[in-house]
């Protein structure tokens, strides 16, 4: 301790709080240590001079950050990632360099057309088989997923396979075009889940 830090509690092997020196009135801070992928240290104002209630606020803000933090490095989408999707530019790159780099985790050749002229963003190779893939995203709360493209035309009839990427759930579903409804244009968010439940791609 140096002098602006004073009545050090330890809360775990990670975590501590103190008293800062250089305030009249102090509240207790809470000190994370600096993990691995992190910046620096976190500090966290307890907002309380009561040394029980403030043994009890850091143990649930400890908690927190850290279930936080272990939810963020375990995600498909990192904090980043999301940040960039919110803005609607950013949005199909991000979706779609995710969607190429699990389809290679799980063993897919992957090659992207020139140009989307027919409806196919990806096409997969795996096995002797190849499929052609049309990728839908987005960060919307109650998306509406479009199954035709401008001209009208479904992609049940110009790929084999649909890819849903939904950000804020950090969900991908892998489609076959197969399953799809013939007489619809879209199918909205909870419709689209019920159908595609045996098709979401994990890590």
């Amino acid at each position: 301790m140096n002098k602006y830090t004073k009545d050090k509690i330890t809360l775990n092997d990670k975590s501590y709080l103190y008293l800062r020196g250089d305030r009249v009135n102090p509240n207790y801070y809470l000190r994370i240590t600096k993990q691995p992928h992190w910046k620096g240290v976190k500090v966290v104002s307890l907002k309380t001079s009561d040394k029980d209630k403030a043994l009890k606020k850091a143990q649930k803000e400890y908690e927190q950050i850290m279930e936080t933090d272990t939810l963020l490095k375990n995600r498909l989408f990192t904090k980043e990632d999301i940040e960039i999707a919110t803005r609607n530019a950013g949005l199909g790159r991000i979706a779609e360099d995710k969607f190429k780099n699990l389809m290679l985790i799980k063993g897919y050749q992957v090659y992207i057309p020139v140009e989307d002229i027919w409806g196919v963003d990806f096409v997969l190779i795996k096995d002797g088989k190849t499929l052609t893939v049309q990728l839908k995203s987005s960060n919307m709360d109650k998306p509406q997923w479009r199954l035709e493209n401008n001209t009208k035309l479904k992609y049940k009839d110009t790929c084999t396979h649909m890819a849903f990427v939904y950000i804020p759930e950090d969900r991908v579903w892998f489609v076959p075009t197969s399953i799809l409804p013939d007489n619809v244009t879209g199918m909205v968010h909870w419709k689209m889940k019920n159908l595609c439940e045996d098709y979401e791609v994990k890590l």
